[in-house]
Order: structure tokens, then sequence, then C-alpha cells
């Protein structure tokens, strides 16, 4: 039933932003900073609604409530995230209509001083329990005019609970962002809204009241707020709206992990002691609560803590040591704070912390590395990375499939499909970020010798993009301490003429560099790492075709005057080409990434001059191969690509 009230006054208007945004759209990550940060400064004018779509990734609040996040999305056609609406208008300015980025305090205060037709009001309350909730919400014409709806049955009263604030220890989609705002998270007592009559009469007034129980999924009760609107469904228009803010958590301690200690003395050492530290982040003391840990997601380890912590206390529980039978990722958790549920579980795990581990048993030489089976921004797994950087370096492998337009391949020479980007484009000045191999036995080789392919390219010629550097280290005390193969930066590291935009290699602009191992020849626990270091102004460096094997040491160089592969890739046969300057025994071992033999040529003589060694391929997996050539008993390699 409408009531009528006395007193008219001009209403308060609020103004209503919704967003339809999600947790792995990167062009979302790069507006909703600057978005976020202009609703907080006018946080007295404005609020906003954050609907997470279902695409184009993993959003675990969509997850939660798909259903209603999906009906504001047919609602306003919308076909693209971020967007964002206005009082029910798209936002509109520079960028596309609908961009987040278009909102700025002009058009907040232009609209800000639109009269409202009607006035709203919104309370809500917590039971005891906290697990239902009660809200109303008053509408008025508090104006000295009549207020009608542009057509018949298309007034709706929207009331929205969302989370005022979600904050995950690691970003829970594939864009970076961990902090979210304002988060529908359910409608009432639909999508559809409440019906509303569509005439107000000045005076008349009408409350609505929710009881309704909390959903399951809320992530911190203390962040819970409540948004209504008034919207007309014939243009859209949103009348007014009105803001509940969140309420103090009382009778719940809320406790949170700070760190987590997960560390061993080396990359050899298994023996991890795991240590926890958590919080008292609520008012009330916890005098008990559950600490745990998980080792790569498996079951987790409990202990029980007691005592008496204050408010903002912390406490560390130290677990017993246990013993890792590889790289291992550990989670932290703490929970039944009190013997009670924690009301806010954003903080009860830490941020994954992984402990780095070589395998006990060495793989053997030869050893070939190639990036074809990894998929696209990943790491082989093999491989541990470690960067010191604020936030996580892209260094991954990457494609033409992962770069927009790119028609050609940018493996090694392009002759395979992939290689691995330290994209010092994207780091940050002082950035590290490095890959180290399994540990290698070289007992078996005589001569050896690492072999890598690298394109680079300077951003310019100044001083400081000479800093650039890409090293090779060698370790033969798991880790401990390092021996320098390979150091170089700028301009000597360089294999193509400096560019202002990302590099993206063509197959000229990569070079082949090999390594002396012989001093390591005895050696049967090798570590290799391989090792970037960023400066502003930087372009990106690929690696390609590791390879360990016996190399050429005692080869009368002019005895080589060429040697090279075609076709590449190559159906049913290839041929090595060989180009002598003098007379030598020549014989050719092709192998597969796995280090299988697969086809063997018996070493025969050949003059002086160029020769052509057929190899039949027809019957060879897809992929890529290294073909080892030895002349007089040194060996030469080349790449070779299959491909039917």
């Amino acid at each position: 039933m409408i009531g009528y009230a006395a007193i008219t006054a001009q209403p308060t208007r609020l103004v209503l932003f919704e967003e339809f945004t999600q947790a792995s759209c990167g062009p979302c990550a790069s507006q909703n900073p600057a978005f976020n940060a202009l609703l907080a400064a006018n946080s007295a004018k404005a609020i906003s609604i954050k609907y997470q779509t279902s695409w184009p990734g993993v959003d675990p609040m969509n997850a939660a409530n798909p259903v209603d996040a999906q009906a504001r999305v047919t609602y306003y056609s919308v076909s693209g995230v971020p967007w964002s609406a206005m009082d029910g208008s798209a936002t509109n300015g520079g960028s596309y209509s609908g961009a987040p980025a278009n909102a700025t305090a002009a058009a907040i205060n232009t609209r800000y001083a639109v009269a409202p037709g009607l006035a709203l009001l919104a309370t809500h309350t917590l039971n005891s329990t906290y697990d239902s909730i009660q809200i109303a919400v008053n509408i008025s014409n508090s104006t000295s005019s009549a207020f009608s709806s542009s057509s018949s049955g298309s007034l709706k009263l929207h009331t929205v609970i969302i989370e005022r604030e979600i904050n995950y220890p690691t970003a829970p989609g594939s864009n970076g962002e961990k902090d979210f705002y304002n988060v529908m998270r359910k409608m009432l007592p639909s999508s559809a809204g409440t019906s509303l009559a569509d005439s107000w009469a000045i005076g008349a007034s009408q409350t609505f009241v929710f009881n309704v129980a909390l959903p399951t999924y809320i992530a911190n009760l203390g962040e819970i707020a409540i948004v209504a609107f008034v919207q007309d469904n014939s243009n859209k228009d949103v009348i007014n709206a009105a803001y509940s803010a969140p309420q103090a958590v009382t009778g719940l301690a809320d406790a949170g992990i700070v760190s987590v200690s997960a560390s061993t003395t080396g990359l050899c050492d298994p023996n991890l002691t795991p240590s926890v530290t958590f919080k008292n982040a609520s008012t009330i003391a916890i005098t008990s609560a559950t600490l745990s840990y998980t080792l790569n997601g498996g079951t987790p380890v409990n202990q029980a803590w007691t005592g008496n912590l204050a408010a903002n206390q912390t406490a560390t529980v130290t677990f017993p040591q246990t013993t890792l039978s590889g790289s291992t990722v550990v989670v932290a958790s703490v929970s039944n704070p009190n013997g009670t549920a924690d009301y806010n579980g954003t903080n009860n795990n830490s941020s994954p912390v992984t402990v780095n581990l070589l395998d006990a048993t060495p793989q053997t030489a030869p050893k070939n590395m190639d990036m074809e089976t990894t998929p696209g921004f990943t790491l082989p797994s093999e491989l541990i990375f470690e960067y010191t950087a604020p936030s996580e370096p892209l260094l991954v492998v990457v494609s033409k499939a992962n770069v927009n337009g790119l028609n050609y391949e940018i493996g090694g020479f392009g002759q395979s499909t992939k290689s691995i980007i330290f994209d010092f484009y994207s780091w940050g000045h002082a950035d590290v970020g490095s890959l180290t191999m399994q540990k290698i036995d070289l007992t078996s080789l005589t001569t050896p010798k690492l072999m890598f392919t690298h394109a680079y390219a300077q951003y310019n010629t100044s001083a400081t993009s000479q800093n650039e550097r890409f090293e090779v280290l060698a370790s033969t005390d798991c880790g401990s301490t390092w021996t320098s193969l390979f150091n170089k930066g700028g301009g000597d590291l360089a294999t193509t003429t400096p560019k202002t935009t990302r590099l993206f290699p063509t197959a000229s602009e990569w070079v082949t560099t090999t390594l002396d191992l012989s001093s390591y020849a005895n050696t049967s626990d090798l570590v290799i790492k391989f090792k970037g270091t960023s400066v502003f102004n930087g372009n990106s460096l690929y690696l390609d075709n590791i390879w360990i094997a016996n190399g050429a040491l005692g080869l009368d160089e002019p005895t080589l005057a060429g040697l090279n592969t075609y076709p590449n890739p190559a159906s049913d046969m290839a041929k090595v080409e060989i180009d002598l300057s003098k007379e030598a025994m020549v014989g050719v071992n092709v192998y597969s990434n796995a280090g299988q033999l697969v086809i063997a040529i018996d070493a025969t003589l050949l003059a002086a001059g160029t020769h052509g060694i057929d190899l039949n391929v027809g019957d060879l997996a897809n992929g890529m191969y290294t073909a080892q050539v030895n002349i007089d008993g040194a060996i030469r390699s080349v790449r070779l690509s299959v491909a039917h």
C-alpha cells in the first residue's frame, strides 16, 4: 500500500554506475583502477554495482551467481567488457561507447544536478547468527509534483546485495586483479526486480521489505552492503538510487594469514619446516584457531593453536619438518577462530609460495629442449622460474597464435613454432627473471657444449638500453654458487637493429651461440641457468633450441665451410647440405626431442666440395629434431623440422 507524507522537499540524487567487468579481462584491469578511483572520490554523489560476467575467462564471483549477472548483460545488450552505464545510459566520451574510461567527475556532477522524481532510502540488518538479512527500501515522492512512469508497468525497484570490497590473496582470474569493489552478489527478489505503481502522487510513500537467507558464497560478512534503485524499463532511465553501508560484525572473530615461511637451504635440500603467521583482524580476542598448510593442493596438515591474541596482534605457528619430493607450492590457511566460523573468508588463505627443488636424479646428456610441446603462455614444467620484481614478469612460451595478425613462426630461425620470451618490453626497470634447468649428467660426453639460439633487439641505442642483460650461468653445487658462461647486454646481445615496437623475430633475426663446457666434462650434476635483467625502455628477447651435447672440439674449422638442412620443415625427404673445404669422414645421426636416435647415416669419406646427405623423414612424427653431423669425429648440430 502506498502511504502519504505531509512534508515535501527536493530529494537528493545518488548517481548509479553499473559496470560489467571480469577477472580474466585484460582491458578491465587497465580501466578499472582509474574508474574505481573516480567512484571513490565521488562517493557522496555516486554509487556503483559491478556485474562480473561469465566471459572472457575464469571468474569465481560470476560462478557464484551467473544468473543475475547474465540477466543484466541481456538487459543492456552487453557484448564486450568492460562496459558501463550511468543511470541507465552507456558512458560516452573519447573511448568506445560504454567504456568506463569515459566516466568523469564533470559527468557525475551534471547528472547529480538533475532533480530526481523519487526519493529512495535503503537500510539493512543482519541477524545475530549472520545467516540472514532484512532489507527495507522506502520510496517516496517528496517533490512538489506528481511522478509517473513513461509507460504502463515499466517502473521497477531493484534491490541488490553487494560486497563493498573483495580482496583475494592471489588474482582469481588471468588479468592480475585481486581487489574488486561493489560486486553484485544477489538481486532481490530476482533480476526482474519489483513492480511499482505507475503514478506517485505528491507525498506518496511505500516501503518494501525483504527477509532472505544470506548467500553462502559471501566472502566477508563485514562488507555486505545494499544498493537499491528504481529504473524505468521503457527507456532504461534510472530514476534514483540508494545505498546502505556495511555494518560492523560483532561476536565473531576474523583471523587472517599474514605470511608463510616455506624455504629450504637450496635447490637440492628437500627438508622443509613451514611456519605460519596469522593476525587477529577483528575487535574481540582470539583464544583458539586451526592453522593448516597444503603441499601442491594435497591433504591439509593441521595444527591447533591456543592463546590470547588481542586485536591486531599476530602469532606464529611452526610445523614439524617435512620432506618434499620436488618443486612444491605451499598454501597456508587459518580457520575456526574461537571455535566458530570466520566472518571474513578473504584473508584466510596465503598467497601460494613456491619452494623450488631440483629433481634428485640428474638427467642424462645429450639433452635437447625446444618448446614445441609446451602450451602457450606457460613454461616447460622441468624449468624452475624465479624472479625479483614487484610483480611476476612475462616470461613464457609464445607462438604466432599468441600475437594478433602475426603470419610467421617465431621459433628459432622460423623453423619451429614456439620459443620462450623474456619480455623486457613489458618488464619494469631492473626486473630480473631466470629459468633454471634440472641437473644434467655430463660424464658420458667427452667434449660437452651448450648451444642455444636467441633473438633480441634493443629499444634504442641510448646508454640506458645498453645495460639490458642476458646471462647463462653454471653451478656444480645445486645453485649455492654460480659461474658465468655468457653475459651480454645492449648492442653486444642484439641480433637485429633497434626497434621501438615489441620484437617478433623473423627467421633472419636469430643467432646460435655455442658455449664450451669442457671444464665440466666429468660433472654428474651440472645446473644451467638462463637469466634476464631488464631496464626501462627495453625490448624482448627470445630463447629456443637449448642443446647440451658433444661439441666440435678438435674440428679443423676451415674443413667445414657450410652446413644447412632443407626443406625445413620437411615432409618426406630432407637433405643435410655440407660444404667441405677439404676431404673428411662424415656421418649423420638424427635425434628426437626425447634424445632417441631415429636416423643413423654411417660415416663415409667425402671429398672437398658441397654434398647432400638424404634423410628419409616420412615415418617420423611431426616436430623438431636435431641432426648431429660427425665430421672427422667432431660434431656439428643443425635443427630439422618435420611436418606432414
